[in-house]
């Protein structure tokens, strides 16, 4: 699957760097592949429990009665727990998150409501964990079954049953980890609805845009459910000690985060509480905030360690998946290629619960391109399905593959060249946003030149403006983007006595970040790699991180790091200086020793300084740098990518033949590491193109919650993926270093569309675009 990565560097740069800018094997790699690395589940403590939790066979009812006598009696059960046996915490209804098991009182029934298939509604803790999973079968729950409300467009309407009982006060600061920008939804307050929230936003006149197209295009598109499929299921461990500390092990990509909402909810001090983010068996942002409240409640009601490890089907049925998405959208374009007007209407499913990433769908739907004229409405809309959380640049995708699909067909309409057209329109640097907001400095339109020079596209380029391709193949391009989150961020870098360096910061390491964090901490001390070591701290030991999520890690945590660095950097500095007698600015630094410029002899070596600095009775103070940083300046990041086909017109099976990645990375610190995200997300984002859906029938039960019947991708099915790597720096991150992680995932489903449409001359609105689909937009179904 993998390719060779180009990078299209500004090569008149004045740096020479020694350690950023070149490709490093990530730090962690060895253990991973040697299965030496410890996950969650590898942890056991004196005395644990196991815990199996019951889940709801109905996507909506009230619970009239639980027994749970039987399982209480069962051999080796240590507790049952219920709603019941938990103190009244300060739960927050509107986040499922915020919620332990199903409570009351419901709309006028005073009992606990159920909001969908496989709701947590007791737990049975054991020693032995196929004990727990037996007396799971001995609890009696008597049910009144409700009416389940499964598709978003029936519930929006008036006589819709409502998915569950009023909401106030909706929590979204989950969301905004993932992605940053100064716009607030309307909150849906003022009458019980399906509805949760709402926005909107409007520029110029957009019917008048449309009267001056030479083709309008109006289609609507659908995208799944998809679930992030990472290796290691959800796993925490919780422990609950005599001095009242909190102590969380958790497979996490915000152990801060967590920290601070099992406080609040608990009512323990966040001083009292330790969250340690153990490795990340995959998370792609679903990995943020769910199992921890209900194993730390667990924990605290039998004072004893308790784990919780989801089974794989637990995590399918009640862990939080991307979002289905309808998108209603009407474009409008003039011969010469011009965008006159885009009006669209994105639904967004968001399940039992708030939280649906309409806000980056409302955006970018209508954030690619200059357009005078626009009219964006969206809605977050409640079903009795599970919530649904992120995955990667959540909501982008099904927001790209409407626009992008449509900027093909206008294109092929009007006779113009796809590329041209998006380069003629693309936004650049001082554009607004739909909500006004004026984009920084972007590579979008680099990014699109450098999609043109990959192997994918000329192939197509290569048999000129209206190629005659191999019949039953196509090659089709489409463009994407990601805003990021934006997080304060801190940390240390501290001397050792033997001259090497420690960092430590609070960040979850995810995705080799800390091996990044290495390359920049090399590169301000000249050092050579192995002279530094990245550590991640827990919540009670590490400096402040914000959420590894939104793509802002190395934009965030990476300047801390850089910071931290020049820190120590001075003050090692400052001491040589006063024994080299020699001014600061006259020292150098390389290879672990600190000279005076153009004289070998007055030096001193890092080993010496930390001695000096360390030892007992040592005449200087420790050498410990700190980098504290806010971030308000985002840096978005974009890509271009282009897919080659085959559709056989028989079967409707779409073979992908090639696949291109062209990606603006600001500087990439790590050339491997960046390569390595675009391919991986790009992945997945074919995986959402071809194959991926969650499905459910009628009364919201979950169809295929396995991997043998919720179809991945395998290396079988996936060419080798062309990496090409633009560097258009970025205005805060560290050596212009912008988001990366999240980009790649937004254009594959459009990028496979437009190709499939031009192998098979149809057009397949949903995605994943199956063979039925495929034969049912030929006519053949």
């Amino acid at each position: 699957m993998m390719a060779q990565e180009t990078i299209a560097r500004d090569e008149t740069r004045p740096e020479e760097y020694r350690a950023v800018g070149k490709p490093v094997t990530r730090i962690d790699g060895a253990g991973k592949v040697t299965g030496k690395t410890l996950y969650a589940d590898d942890i056991k403590l004196p005395r644990m429990l196991h815990a199996k939790v019951l889940g709801s066979p109905h996507a909506h009812a009230l619970i009239r009665s639980m027994d749970t006598a039987a399982a209480r009696a069962h051999p080796g059960v240590e507790a049952v727990i219920t709603h019941a046996e938990l103190p009244d915490y300060k739960y927050n209804a509107s986040n499922r998150r915020g919620v332990i098991f199903p409570q009351g009182p419901a709309t006028g029934s005073g009992q606990a409501e159920v909001l969908f298939y496989g709701q947590p509604v007791a737990a049975v803790l054991a020693s032995d964990p196929h004990v727990a999973e037996e007396a799971l079968g001995l609890i009696e729950v008597e049910y009144e079954v409700l009416t389940p409300v499964v598709d978003p467009i029936a519930a929006m309407t008036e006589g819709s049953p409502l998915v569950r009982s009023p909401i106030r006060d909706v929590d979204r600061s989950e969301e905004r980890g993932h992605v940053t920008v100064d716009v607030q939804q309307k909150e849906q307050e003022d009458k019980p609805t399906n509805i949760a929230s709402q926005m909107s936003f409007r520029r110029g006149d957009v019917e008048a845009g449309f009267a001056e197209a030479d083709c309008v295009v109006e289609r609507t598109w659908r995208t799944a459910i998809v679930h992030q499929s990472y290796i290691e299921p959800h796993s925490t461990i919780a422990d609950y000690d005599a001095s009242g500390e909190l102590s969380v092990w958790t497979s996490t990509q915000a152990p801060f985060y967590i920290r601070d909402e099992l406080a609040q909810t608990l009512g323990v001090p966040e001083n009292k509480i330790r969250v340690t983010a153990t490795e990340v068996g995959g998370g792609f942002g679903g990995k943020i905030y769910l199992t921890e409240l209900l194993v730390a409640a667990l924990a605290m009601a039998v004072r004893r360690p308790v784990k919780y490890i989801m089974t794989r089907k637990e995590d399918m049925l009640a862990a939080t998946p991307a979002p289905q998405a309808i998108v209603d959208l009407k474009t409008g374009m003039k011969r010469d290629g011009t965008l006159t007007a885009i009006k669209a209407r994105l639904i967004y499913d968001s399940g039992a619960f708030p939280g649906a990433p309409m806000l980056p769908g409302c955006l970018l739907v209508g954030g690619y391109y200059k357009c005078a004229n626009l009219e964006i409405q969206g809605y977050e809309v409640l079903t009795n399905k599970v919530s649904v959380g992120a995955l990667r640049a959540p909501g982008a995708h099904n927001a790209t593959f409407a626009i992008e699909s449509h900027m093909d067909m206008m294109a092929k309409e009007l006779g113009l060249d796809p590329l041209e057209v998006r380069l003629k329109n693309a936004v650049e640097e001082g554009d607004p946003l739909p909500s006004g907001q004026p984009y920084p400095r972007i590579g979008l339109k680099q990014c699109l030149e450098a999609i043109a020079g990959s192997e994918v596209w000329k192939r197509r380029v290569g048999a000129g403006l209206k190629p005659a391709p191999t019949k039953n193949r196509g090659v089709g391009l489409a463009l994407g983007g990601w805003m990021g989150g934006l997080q304060p961020a801190s940390a240390i870098v501290c001397l050792n006595s033997d001259g090497t360096i420690n960092v430590t910061v609070g960040s979850a390491d995810i995705t080799g970040t800390n091996t990044s964090f290495q390359q920049i901490t090399a590169e301000v001390l000249n050092l050579p790699l192995p002279a530094v070591n990245v550590t991640s701290g827990d919540t009670k030991t590490a400096p402040y991180a914000g959420m590894s999520a939104g793509s802002k890690t190395t934009y965030t945590v990476g300047r801390a790091v850089k910071e931290a660095a020049e820190d120590a950097k001075r003050q090692m500095l400052e001491v040589a200086a006063r024994r080299l007698e020699a001014a600061p600015e006259d020292l150098e630094m390389a290879d672990g020793v600190i000279r005076v410029k153009g004289s070998d002899d007055k030096s001193l070596t890092f080993e010496r300084l930390g001695r000096l600095t360390t030892n007992f009775a040592a005449p200087y103070a420790a050498i410990v740098g700190r980098g504290t940083i806010t971030s308000r300046k985002w840096a978005p990041g974009f890509t271009a990518q282009a897919a080659e086909v085959e559709v056989d017109p028989e079967t409707g099976e779409v073979t992908i033949l090639g696949f291109a990645v062209a990606q603006d990375a600001g500087f990439a610190i790590n050339p491997l590491s960046v390569a390595g995200q675009m391919q991986g997300g790009a992945s997945q984002g074919l995986g959402i193109a071809l194959w991926e859906e969650m499905l459910y029938d009628a009364e919201g039960q979950l169809l295929n919650g396995n991997l043998l019947d919720y179809r991945l991708p395998t290396s079988r099915d996936l060419p080798a993926i062309e990496a090409i790597i633009v560097e258009v720096p970025s205005e805060e991150g560290p050596y212009g270093a912008r988001i990366v992680g999240e980009p790649s995932i937004v254009a594959g489903a459009a990028a496979i569309g437009n190709a499939v449409a031009e192998a098979a001359g149809a057009r397949v609105t949903e995605a994943p675009i199956t063979p039925e689909r495929v034969l049912r937009a030929l006519g053949k179904l």
